[in-house]
């Protein structure tokens, strides 16, 4: 694993809780002496505090103290640093306690007196446990983001030009603004440049700037102290600090607040801030990415964007296409978001009619990838098996003639018998008027479109008494 070549105990921050001054000294001593770095308390209170105000790999706790019990810390421990390590000291008499302390949560219990030795060999091997475990959820957060990496898949030019600008810029600093329209994989871009490069064993960290009240972005950017505000009961890391290392994904940069800009803008130019309510100065090594789906250069010219911000950001511009510029990528991607929630729902889409496809390279998509990838995710709920039809297909995405089949599909599946005459009869009479209003009524443009002679169209409006809805 990859803790394998590392001595926690060189890295390891530890907190010792015990009221007995001799034992806590003793301990610490010999916790010291083999590199752990150490603070100690004497009852829960102080314990609570130092949590609050540190942040520790381990805990060592008595479960006697005078102030309350070492379980109900324990309990409280494991909500706000549930990756810690936390071993227990118990007396004879309260093994049974330690043991159901065991099942909630603790990591290990030893018996008073215990040998030193066996502290140390047993907190050793706590934290590597807990290393392990940190190593699996990154590995699992890796793979997470080369899935997402891959889902940038096409063949057209600006697709392919995308991912070598990607490769290329993998192992550099410079802040990347990425722009265009909402839904076309701006994450996607984001996350491949962090996964092509050195820092794709650090933290990304993704943060939506439109989606945050501005009274509380700052805090979830920059973090605050304990007593910052109202309710900071305790000091919390903003995503700036959890990125540290890695790379940070700023999405909707154009929905910032004039006030965060500035604050952003010397991140960018110092890589330095202060959290919320603090007098002292962070620093950190991060990587920014931005996006937006905003014109950041009318916005300035609003008053609404710093200029000197911009021109920060956008180092390295790159634009993503709308699906609907992508041409055949469509039906690639549609391809790829069968594969994905065939899996997910256990469902067997077994592929895609071709009327459908037809209606997908000529629909314009709105809503970009993320619309394709949501109308997938419907037909594989519903659906859940077959070739996908133009009956899965909302009707926004049909032309008139494939809107007034479905129409007279669900017409006749309300009937027990049919008159086949009458229903094709009224079946042209629908599709003739949806010509005609379509061209306001002329006759010519419209017999163009029916592929009909003029004079067939004249007639068939007189034969069937047609007017315009407008007279």
């Amino acid at each position: 694993m990859w803790w394998g070549n590392i001595d926690v105990k060189q890295t390891a921050y530890v907190l010792l809780v015990d009221d007995d001054e001799n034992i806590r000294s003793t301990i610490q001593e010999t916790l010291e002496d083999a590199n752990y770095h150490v603070t100690t308390v004497a009852n829960a209170m102080r314990a609570r505090e130092a949590m609050e105000n540190g942040c520790f790999d381990g805990v060592v706790l008595d479960i006697c103290l005078p102030d309350g019990s070492g379980i109900d810390l324990l309990k409280e421990f494991r909500v706000v640093a549930p990756n810690m390590g936390i071993v227990l000291m118990t007396g004879y008499s309260e093994v049974n306690t330690a043991v159901e302390a065991v099942r909630l949560g603790a990591d290990d219990f030893l018996k008073k007196p215990f040998d030193l030795g066996e502290l140390l060999l047993r907190l050793e091997k706590v934290l590597k446990k807990r290393a392990e475990s940190k190593a699996h959820r990154l590995l699992k957060q890796k793979i997470k983001a080369d899935d997402s990496s891959r889902s940038l898949i096409g063949h057209c030019p600006n697709i392919c030009k995308l991912r070598e600008v990607a490769r290329l810029l993998g192992d550099s600093d410079s802040t990347v603004l990425i722009t265009g329209e909402s839904g076309t994989g701006k994450e996607v871009i984001a996350n491949l440049l962090h996964q092509s490069g050195n820092r794709s064993s650090k933290p990304f960290v993704s943060i939506n700037c439109g989606a945050i009240p501005e009274e509380l972005l700052e805090s979830e950017l920059f973090g605050h102290v304990k007593g910052a505000f109202t309710g900071a009961i305790r000091a919390r890391p903003g995503r700036f600090d959890v990125a540290n290392g890695g790379t940070i994904f700023l999405d909707e940069i154009g929905d910032m607040s004039a006030k965060l800009q500035v604050k952003l803008l010397r991140v960018l130019q110092e890589r330095c801030f202060e959290p919320v309510g603090s007098q002292q100065s962070v620093h950190i090594d991060v990587r920014v990415v931005a996006a937006t789906h905003r014109n950041l250069e009318q916005e300035i010219e609003r008053g609404t964007f710093r200029q000197d911000l911009y021109y920060r950001l956008n180092v390295i511009p790159l634009e993503l296409p709308t699906l609907h510029e992508r041409g055949d990528d469509v039906l690639l991607l549609a391809r790829h978001f069968m594969d994905i929630f065939n899996d997910k729902k256990g469902a067997a889409l077994s592929g895609i009619h071709e009327q459908v496809q037809a209606s997908f390279l000529s629909y314009p998509w709105p809503g970009n990838v993320r619309e394709l990838q949501n109308l997938i995710e419907r037909v594989a709920t519903l659906k859940r098996s077959g070739e996908i039809t133009l009956e899965d297909l909302p009707s926004r995405m049909l032309n008139e003639g494939q809107r007034a089949m479905q129409s007279f599909r669900i017409q006749i599946e309300e009937h027990d018998n049919l008159d086949f005459k009458g229903i094709v009869d009224e079946f042209e009479s629908h599709l003739i008027m949806l010509a005609l209003e379509r061209f306001q009524w002329n006759k010519n443009q419209a017999a163009k479109f029916l592929s009909m002679n003029r004079t067939t169209l004249v007639e068939k409006i007189k034969k069937k008494g047609l007017v315009s809805s407008s007279n």
